[in-house]
């Protein structure tokens, strides 16, 4: 073999091996499992009460389906005494959609509209999470609530959403949560109240004497 034949070879070779290392750092950022060191920021209510309460949601489950309306009830009930927070919490071998909704809902924070989106994605989630492809429904309610589009797309997709959603999974799970929804009490994991008015009024009535 001549030596021009061999360095045309090794070019090749090196190429190619320089494809195949771009292909899989691509591949890794779009799959990544980096942590934020900070989670998500979605908070409602009194930003300086004593008692906040926080609900990990997995926007494809059931159960937090059937919390939402009492959930939303209590938010405006107590909104001028307590500090809520919706975190992420997508089990995604039981949902297959979980994980696009959460990103979802995180795109539309960085357009300050979370709560906006959050409402729609329970409100549709029986025509969504029985569909063929729910990216269509998110992208309708995107729409819906005003959302630059572009920007939606950027970020639902960005490792920075990603990012945050692993570390809310990861804060949940810290605090032995197993199931959705999960509640934290002041940092600290509470059992389901069961989805009821009542029940949670209770809860948060009990936690605002004990804070005076």
């Amino acid at each position: 073999m001549d030596s021009k034949k061999f360095w045309i070879i090794l070019a090749v070779i090196i190429a190619g091996f320089i494809g195949f290392i771009t292909f899989n750092k691509n591949d890794t950022s779009e799959n990544s499992t980096a942590v934020s060191s900070q989670g998500s920021q979605n908070f409602y209510g009194k930003q300086d009460s004593k008692v906040t309460l926080t609900e990990f949601v997995d926007f494809q489950c059931e159960a937090c389906y059937a919390y939402y309306p009492h959930v939303k009830e209590i938010k405006e009930k107590f909104k001028d005494r307590v500090k809520f927070q919706i975190r992420n919490f997508p089990i995604t071998s039981h949902h297959q959609y979980a994980m696009q909704a959460a990103r979802s809902a995180e795109a539309a924070a960085r357009q300050g509209k979370f709560f906006e989106m959050h409402d729609k994605l329970f409100e549709g989630q029986p025509e969504w999470s029985a569909s063929r492809n729910a990216q269509t429904y998110f992208d309708q309610y995107a729409q819906e609530i005003g959302l630059d589009m572009n920007k939606f797309n950027t970020d639902r997709s960005s490792s920075d959403v990603n990012a945050v959603i692993n570390k809310d999974l990861k804060d949940v799970q810290d605090l032995g949560g197993n199931g959705t929804p999960t509640f934290v009490l002041n940092g600290e994991k509470i059992e389901n109240p069961g989805p009821s008015v009542e029940a949670l009024s209770k809860i948060l009535d009990e936690a605002l004497a004990k804070a005076q």
